[in-house]
């Protein structure tokens, strides 16, 4: 039998399509001055809200609708399996403001009838906005668009791909025609919208033409919109190995490890976690072509950085530090060092069986999935 990596069943961030608040519903602006006022400003609070929104990168393929098999044999469990849309494969992770209390109630433990009252506030919301968008449409347009990113969102959580694709397009249509008065407002929401349908979509070409928009956007304003890049291009890196693009996946990867480096060094408590992220799957990748080298290298790297977060949060991180232990037994029994492989299995073990105490439900499988490979394992 071969072994995969692994990515944890309770994800650090899951893959969803970015979530857009030009406005809180159902409160209704009076100019358009004050709505673009209030984008500014919250676009500009991307970093605090990353840690909810990132898109999980090429870990989360299945959380992202990619079919990831073809890569190799290589196969990941997603990190996000109970992804509203944004946010990238993983994934992405990917899948981006503030988001409102309305915006919760339709994410993953809320419940039924909770979510199915945040789609009728949210349709009663757009047809409320689509009669005042016919009188007033330089006024109320943008949020005849945000709230159908925000039906977009609801409706690819629950994997209704058709209704959130037709969502999507509408609000890109919407954007692209604000873009062309306003450039400076609304090109970041067509980005935005751009990353929702591609990572719906599994197509390249939409986060292409985001990522080329955020790359324009961070020549001016560096700051803000590198963490976009950085998730766009995560999100690529999903597409591209979901297709056994390899090479291109690698380099978006690298990229992406190297934008979250810049960013960990200024902002470690908001970043760091995503350079393990993004090193397993470096990692991923390099296994899936059997370096394994330069996957345990990158798996190492990533192990050290889980160890540092655990001990700040454990019950966050101990499930990536078993994660990660997990995929160096992996790489050390393919380089045929059975007795690293061994003391990594047990460690992770010894974590899932800890884990699995507080949550069976949640980490029993792991602890058999371990367990079998320690006794596979060559004496």
């Amino acid at each position: 039998m071969r072994e995969t990596f692994q990515t944890p069943s309770k994800s650090l961030c899951s893959a969803k399509p970015l979530r857009n608040k030009l406005r809180t519903v159902p409160i209704l602006p009076r100019s358009s001055e004050k709505a673009a006022g209030r984008v500014t400003e919250q676009t500009r609070a991307i970093a605090p809200m990353l840690s909810g929104l990132c898109t999980i990168v090429l870990l989360a393929l299945a959380g992202l609708r990619v079919n990831a098999t073809s890569l190799t044999g290589v196969i990941f469990s997603s990190e996000a399996n109970s992804s509203p849309a944004e946010n990238l494969a993983a994934v992405d992770q990917v899948h981006t403001t503030n988001r409102s209390p309305l915006a919760d109630l339709g994410t993953a433990g809320g419940s039924q009838n909770q979510t199915e009252e945040t789609r009728r506030e949210y349709e009663e919301a757009l047809k409320t906005y689509r009669e005042l968008a016919k009188k007033e449409p330089e006024t109320y347009l943008p949020h005849v668009a945000a709230t159908l990113n925000d039906l977009g969102i609801l409706d690819s959580d629950q994997n209704r791909v058709e209704k959130a694709r037709k969502e999507f397009e509408e609000a890109l249509k919407t954007y692209r025609e604000l873009t062309h008065k306003e450039p400076d407002i609304y090109l970041r929401y067509v980005a935005i919208t751009l990353n929702n349908l591609g990572i719906l979509e599994g197509t390249q070409n939409r986060l292409e033409e985001a990522l080329k928009i955020y790359r324009e956007l961070t020549q001016k304003d560096r700051e803000t919109y590198l963490p976009y890049m950085a998730i766009t291009l995560n999100n690529l890196g999903i597409v591209d190995s979901g297709k056994n693009r390899v090479k291109e996946a690698r380099k978006e990867a690298d990229e992406a490890l190297k934008i979250y480096r810049e960013l960990a060094q200024k902002d470690p408590g908001t970043y760091l976690p995503f350079l393990p992220m993004t090193l397993n799957n470096l990692g991923f990748l390099n296994s899936a072509q059997n370096r394994w080298g330069e996957a345990r290298k990158e798996a190492e790297e990533a192990l050290k950085i889980y160890r540092e977060l655990a001990q700040k949060e454990p019950e966050t991180y101990l499930s990536h530090v078993a994660i990660t232990l997990n995929n160096l037994g992996i790489c050390d029994k393919n380089k045929n060092q059975m007795n690293e492989a061994r003391k990594e299995y047990e460690e992770a073990l010894k974590i899932y069986e800890a884990l699995a105490k507080q949550d069976p439900e949640e980490f029993s499988s792991d602890v058999k999935r371990v367990r079998k490979l320690l006794e596979e394992l060559p004496r």
